[in-house]
């Protein structure tokens, strides 16, 4: 599911450039799009322990994922603002996000526990 939200994002970032759609906005909107196809298709299941939602957890994950959105935008929107084309600016900065986004992922999905304690306060 991941591989199918990363062309969703991947092609809706170049066809809203080639619309106009500044950088910035371009890559918000396909980042955006492409984390809530990947959170519906398989990512939700994640926020469930023993039958409860971890709402803590969740909007960790959200808040990772806004923040995230925001600063990739903005390095891409300021890439191609310096001449390199939106294909090599989305390229190139895969390994950066796919290692953030596992660590960050590996790191939340690795104690359950924590969300459930932290819910209970």
């Amino acid at each position: 599911m991941s591989g199918t939200g990363l062309t969703l994002d991947f092609i809706l970032f170049l066809g809203l450039c080639s619309l106009g759609l500044r950088p910035f906005s371009a890559n918000a909107i396909a980042s955006a799009t492409g984390v809530t196809f990947v959170y519906f298709a398989s990512v939700r299941r994640v926020f469930r322990y023993k039958g409860r939602f971890m709402t803590v957890m969740f909007a960790t994950y959200a808040l990772y994922q806004a923040l995230g959105t925001v600063l990739v935008s903005w390095v891409v929107s300021t890439l191609i603002m310096h001449g390199l084309h939106p294909v090599m600016v989305k390229v190139g900065i895969l390994p950066a996000t796919f290692c953030a986004n596992y660590l960050f992922m590996r790191w939340l999905t690795s104690c359950p526990e924590r969300w459930v304690a932290v819910t209970r306060r």
